[in-house]
């Protein structure tokens, strides 16, 4: 039987808490602006953690 590890790194929760972030910046924009919303996160412009 093998042991459980004690996780110091929980990725759901992580990404869960981002996730939920970004829905709140989001709030209320329209597509378009959620396009370029989401654009300038994966050039790195806007931060979110």
């Amino acid at each position: 039987m093998k042991t459980k590890e004690v996780k110091t790194f929980d990725s759901v929760a992580f990404f869960r808490a981002i996730k939920e972030k970004m829905a709140k910046m989001m709030e209320g924009m329209t597509l378009a602006q959620k396009k370029e919303f989401m654009r300038q996160i994966r050039e790195g412009k806007i931060k979110v953690a």
